[in-house]
C-alpha cells in the first residue's frame, strides 16, 4: 500500500475546518500513556493554564475531551446540586440525554 499523501487545501464548509500545521505535526507524535511522566507534564501544564483562563484557584481545572453538548452537560451538572429546583423542558431528541443526565443528579 502507497503512503497517503494529500495536498494543501482550503476547505470551505462550516465548522473549524482547517487545521493549524503546528496541531497536524504534534499530533503525529508517538502516543503517551497517561501516566507518563512527560504526558502528566503536560496535563498539568494544560491544568495551569486552564485555571489561569478561567481566573480559578482549583488546580484541577482540566480539559474534557467531548462535544459541545457534553460540555454543557458537564457545567450543567457541577452547578446542579440535590437541593436545587430548576425548569429543564424535553425539546426531543437532542437533549434527551442531558434531560437524564439531569434526572440523575437531581434525583428525579
Amino acid at each position: 500500500m502507497s503512503e497517503l499523501q494529500i495536498t494543501n487545501r482550503l476547505i470551505m464548509t462550516p465548522g473549524p475546518t482547517m487545521v493549524d500545521p503546528r496541531i497536524s505535526q504534534a499530533m503525529s507524535n508517538q502516543i503517551l500513556g497517561q501516566f507518563d511522566p512527560a504526558f502528566t507534564d503536560i496535563m498539568n501544564d494544560n491544568m495551569k493554564m486552564i485555571a489561569q483562563t478561567f481566573n480559578t484557584k482549583n488546580r484541577w481545572s482540566f480539559p474534557i475531551d467531548g462535544t459541545s453538548r457534553a460540555g454543557l452537560e458537564a457545567v450543567i451538572g457541577s452547578i446542579v446540586s440535590l437541593v436545587m429546583r430548576f425548569l429543564f423542558p424535553r425539546l426531543g431528541d437532542s437533549v434527551t440525554c442531558s434531560s437524564n443526565l439531569l434526572s440523575v443528579l437531581v434525583g428525579k
